[in-house]
């Protein structure tokens, strides 16, 4: 492919060479014969040269990853021999034009980082050779380690003046040092010479210390000795105690809260079991009324309490018998809760049992949702409104301004605005912005949407960036997809917004898919579809949706909006790939269609997983035919509960209401997005005549 590409450009760029040929022998003339044997001499010289590279590249590859893997176990195992080092400086002295020079340079300075060999003359030198590297600010905080080591404490105290530790460890470091100087200082004193100078020094420490030891779940080994000293010297106090126990929980630290227990062996029964009882809450979220029970109105327990709530919350079942928040209320009143955190547990209760089908408890639920007047609770019962097909306006109006000012909120006041001028400049300024609800608003209007999209300016990034593009485009090659995607953000982040549209337009034109939307995300070029959506993989979309129901811009936008283009992605639940298939999705979709399926593998090859993803969208059509809204959300959800939805529409509600009181918030952007992406792919793809709703979802009820 690459000898392809590079064949091409030679023959587009001949012409111009033999011009520049013809006119340098301005006075000799050539037949045709001698012009095509000069030619194709000219051709064979270029071909030669580019094999000689290409030969040479492949032994540059195959130094890189021999020395790369010795590197590996080198830092694994934190060992780097003399003959490991000899074989390594070896293999790299070819590699000085090989792109990816900086990152075997870096593997051998780790190497000697963790093996302890790494002197200041090695970081110097790579310091002088890659001066922009990310890896300056990681040299800053070596010298914190070497120091303590060689405890050189007021070595390492005075070049904490200069460079800020970064890590528990090097903070340790710092006051470890500090505890050392002072220790030796006070040891060559008597008692009575100590001065008031040295007590505030040592207050100063232990006072620095306890605020590191009250924020962190686990000190590093250089704290234990200052941390015995804190100890013994100020006390473990029963409120620092609690405060400990606090952040812990907070962090659901579970095994340090258990550690906290043997330090209060000396304090109080109560402070005991108050620490018995928040274990028990980090571990198992019902015992919040058995902490209650026991608790005071302290800071602490309330703390704790406010942490907890959600969490028991979301052991109470949404269709419990007669829900009352009576008894929590009366929780807040012992603690002492101020009105701002009552108001936190009742918008948390309400949002847990909001479905609930007491009608004692709706009523009630609407009385508060118009007093709390919380912005997650209002949006909830206005999708429930419109699922009900009820009035929308009481509702609207206790919306934050800012939630008044999305688009989606825009929309349904715009489309229940009573007088009619109001209500088409409403959507007419919203249908000139970008996204799902401006379609819609086109759609009310009976016009055509026309998105505003970015116009990208002329830029010489390409030649000014070479070579952090070389460097990516080898990392691809060999497959390091992790260190493509961190090599991308570092280029990124150095470059200002033209130049990040720029490189992203360059990756697009190589084909690097996953990458341009990266770009336009860092960019926030959100009005740039072309570099948003880029025609990925379209030849094989062409190939696999023959004969099928789906179009090719909505199996692209299902995949844009999976993946973002990413072939390797992979999500919490495993689904992978660029559309995200299951592998058991996978698996049941090729033995139905009489497809090729081996292992999860396949599904990260683009080909294997467009062939399963695009088939599964046909399966879907089936069901939901030319529906690209039940389809998608289906495919995102699961058809079980595209199908609960469509029995709680009972069939009266329109497409946009069905929309709207959808549950779950990642379908509804999900299936928005989807259908989106899909109208941009028509518009970036010249299609004649551009759709944004099919008949059979505009006219259907649902």
């Amino acid at each position: 492919m690459i000898w392809k590409k590079t064949l091409l450009t030679l023959l587009v760029l001949s012409s111009s060479v033999w011009a520049a040929e013809k006119k340098s022998h301005a006075q000799k003339t050539f037949s045709e014969s001698e012009v095509t044997a000069l030619k194709a001499e000219w051709l064979a010289e270029q071909k030669t040269q580019w094999l000689q590279q290409a030969e040479q590249r492949e032994k540059q590859r195959e130094a890189f990853l021999i020395a790369d893997n010795l590197l590996k176990t080198a830092i694994s195992s934190k060992q780097f021999s003399a003959e490991t080092q000899r074989l390594v400086n070896a293999l790299i002295r070819s590699l000085d034009t090989y792109p990816l020079k900086r990152d075997i340079d870096w593997a051998v300075l780790k190497a000697k980082i963790e093996s302890k060999q790494v002197t200041a003359d090695d970081i110097r030198a790579f310091s002088a050779l890659y001066p922009n590297s990310p890896y300056q600010k990681q040299f800053e905080q070596l010298p914190f380690a070497q120091l303590y080591e060689r405890k050189k404490w007021a070595d390492l105290l005075k070049y904490s003046e200069k460079v800020t530790p970064v890590g528990m460890d090097n903070q340790c470091r710092v006051l470890a040092s500090q505890f050392q100087l002072l220790s030796e200082k006070l040891q060559s004193e008597s008692p009575q010479a100590q001065t008031e100078s040295n007590r505030f020094l040592i207050a100063d420490l232990l006072a620095q210390f306890e605020k590191l030891w009250l924020k962190t779940t686990a000190l590093p080994s250089e704290c234990t000795e200052l941390e015995s000293y804190w100890k013994a010297k100020s006390g473990i106090t029963t409120e620092k105690i609690r405060l400990k126990a606090v952040h812990l929980f907070d962090k659901n630290a579970k095994s340090e809260l258990s550690n906290l227990l043997p330090i209060a062996e000396n304090q109080t029964p109560e402070l005991k079991n108050w620490l018995v009882t928040v274990e028990q809450l980090a571990k198992q979220p019902t015992t919040l009324p058995a902490f209650i029970e026991q608790a005071t109105a302290d800071e602490q327990s309330r703390m704790i309490a406010n942490k907890a709530f959600p969490q028991f919350m979301r052991t109470i079942a949404e269709n419990t018998g007669n829900p009352d928040f009576t008894p929590y209320q009366a929780w807040a009143d012992k603690l002492g809760l101020s009105a701002d955190e009552r108001k936190a547990w009742k918008v948390t209760f309400l949002n847990r049992l909001f479905d609930n089908e007491n009608g004692n408890f709706q009523i009630w639920r609407d009385q508060q949702i118009q007093q709390l007047q919380a912005d997650n609770l209002t949006e909830r019962r206005i999708r429930l409104a419109i699922l009900q097909q009820a009035p929308l306006a009481d509702w609207l109006s206790l919306l934050s301004n800012e939630a008044k000012s999305k688009p989606e909120w825009r929309y349904w006041a715009a489309k229940n605005e009573k007088e009619a001028k109001k209500r088409e400049a409403s959507l007419i300024a919203l249908s000139k912005e970008r996204g799902f609800y401006p379609m819609l608003a086109a759609q009310l209007l009976g016009k055509q949407y026309v998105p505003t999209q970015g116009l990208l300016l002329k830029s010489d990034v390409q030649s000014r960036l070479q070579p952090q593009f070389d460097r990516i485009k080898e990392l691809r090659d060999l497959q390091h997809f992790a260190q493509v995607k961190t090599a991308w953000i570092e280029l990124l982040d150095e470059l200002s917004v033209d130049d990040k549209l720029a490189v992203t337009d360059y990756a697009k034109q190589q084909n690097w898919y996953d990458l341009a939307v990266e770009g336009t995300i860092q960019a926030k070029a959100f009005d740039y579809l072309s570099l948003r959506l880029p025609n990925a993989y379209s030849d094989w979309f062409d190939l696999n949706l023959e004969g099928k129901p789906i179009s090719k811009t909505f199996a692209m936008a299902i995949a844009r909006q999976e993946s973002a283009w990413n072939f390797q992605a992979r999500s919490h639940a495993n689904a992978l790939g660029l559309m995200q298939m299951l592998p058991s999705t996978a698996q049941k979709t090729a033995q139905d269609n009489q497809l090729p399926y081996r292992n999860e593998q396949d599904l990260l090859q683009p080909f294997n997983n467009i062939m399963l993803g695009t088939t599964h969208l046909t399966e879907l059509n089936a069901k939901y035919p030319n529906n690209r809204f039940l389809i998608a959300a289906a495919y995102n959800a699961g058809a079980s509960r595209v199908e609960r939805w469509l029995v709680r529409a009972n069939g009266k509600l329109a497409l946009d209401e069905f929309v709207a009181s959808i549950p779950f918030y990642e379908t509804r952007g999900y299936v928005q997005n989807v259908v989106a992406y899909d109208y941009y792919q028509q518009l970036l793809q010249k299609v004649e005549k551009p759709i944004m709703f099919y008949k059979d979802e505009w006219q259907r009820k649902y």
